[in-house]
């Protein structure tokens, strides 16, 4: 009986396709959950008094009243120089008000101007420390969090993203 539903289910095309779909995005939602399941929650946003790249200047590292992203990067980190510009471009094209990227888990600071200059980011760099993985529980990179216009995470997320999933995150968490 089951093997005759299974093949009954693998003749219709509809029926097929909903099936593997929903197996799919499954198995993301459960990944995605095993990821993020140390990291922050929506109750408790971290600290960032961290010192900027280059010393620029900013009266907040949050820009209160606007949702954005705070992305968490590794110079070394294969998958964060294939994103970070993705981020980039969302700020650079006004579809994304703001985003902070945190170098952490770098050798030196040259080693974070190297993959800025590499990257040809433009997003305001901020240099962390032992002290910001631990405060923010990062284990992984990139690390994305987005934050809400009244300082809070409203989502967060490990590994590659692309624009349209960082763009539909701020989007589904704006005020």
């Amino acid at each position: 009986m089951i093997k005759t539903a299974w093949k009954a289910l693998r003749a219709n095309y509809w029926g097929s396709l909903a099936f593997d779909v929903f197996w799919i995005m499954l198995a993301f939602m459960l990944v995605h959950t095993w990821q993020t399941r140390n990291l922050p929650d929506d109750d408790h946003t971290p600290p960032l008094e961290l010192a900027w790249l280059d010393d620029m200047k900013a009266d907040s590292i949050l820009v209160a009243g606007e949702t954005g992203v705070v992305y968490f990067f590794a110079p070394w980190c294969f998958y964060c120089r294939h994103s970070i510009d993705n981020l980039d471009e969302l700020v650079a094209s006004g579809k994304l008000p703001w985003a902070r990227a945190v170098a952490l888990d770098y050798g030196s600071v040259d080693e974070v101007r190297e993959f800025i200059s590499e990257t040809g980011v433009n997003l305001p760099v901020l240099l962390g420390s032992s002290q910001t993985t631990q405060d923010w529980q990062i284990q992984a990179f990139p690390t994305y969090f987005v934050i809400d216009g009244d300082g809070q995470i409203v989502s967060r997320s490990v590994g590659y993203s692309t624009k349209i999933g960082l763009q539909t995150r701020v989007w589904m968490n704006e005020d």
